[in-house]
């Protein structure tokens, strides 16, 4: 998904973190909201009327979509045999990101946060991810080096934003700013420069709170 902003050169893209097509999403939003609040998994019925589907079929094949990609499973047999395969709970820490100049682009790792992401403002925790900083290029905003940020996905960055982006295919973690119909991510220390894409950016989230471990 791309956002055009202005008559900037670059487009700033919405970076898709999750491998799963719209009615997959909404599926699998179903089904957590149903655990979460205790109640049953649902028929392929109430899918269907969930969704707006008329066929039980495409309910069906849209389950077996989600069980292809081992997000649930299905006990045959039982009308309510539809069961979300819960990996981890909370919210998965994706890695290292650069608050300084650009680096590499972050990869995953088993980690997560027992946290609750609607305490943060996200709403759907299926958005929600964290990142753990490395630098000193945004001490000006009291994000400092081992600082964890969580950041929403898909979110719309807003001018003074906290985001983290993919600017010219490398990953960083910088203010957003967007003025006078261009867009550049500003480091909150007068030792690093600004950073305007020469191609495109890529906002993989925008923050939403920020996570420090005191020493003991």
């Amino acid at each position: 998904m791309g956002l055009l902003i202005g008559r900037s050169r670059c487009t700033i893209h919405l970076f898709s973190m999750v491998g799963l097509t719209k009615p997959q999403h909404l599926l699998k939003r179903f089904l957590e909201d149903r655990a979460d609040n205790d109640e049953p998994p649902p028929t392929y019925r109430e899918i269907c009327a969930r969704l707006g589907y008329k066929s039980t079929k495409a309910a069906a094949d849209l389950v077996d979509a989600l069980k292809r990609k081992g997000l649930v499973t299905i006990e045959k047999g039982r009308a309510r045999g539809i069961r979300l395969v819960r990996k981890s709970v909370g919210i998965p820490v994706l890695g290292r990101v650069a608050a300084g100049l650009p680096g590499e682009p972050f990869a995953e790792s088993d980690q997560h946060l027992a946290l609750d992401p609607v305490f943060c403002g996200i709403r759907d925790r299926s958005k929600a991810f964290a990142l753990r900083v490395v630098g000193d290029s945004m001490i000006g905003r009291h994000v400092f080096d081992g600082d964890i940020v969580l950041l929403e996905h898909h979110a719309i960055p807003k001018n003074g934003d906290l985001v983290a982006a993919l600017i010219d295919n490398e990953s960083t973690i910088k203010t957003f700013v967007h003025r006078g119909g261009k867009v550049w991510l500003r480091a909150e220390n007068p030792c690093y420069p600004d950073l305007i894409p020469v191609l495109d950016m890529q906002v993989q989230g925008v923050g939403r709170a920020v996570i420090r471990v005191l020493s003991k």
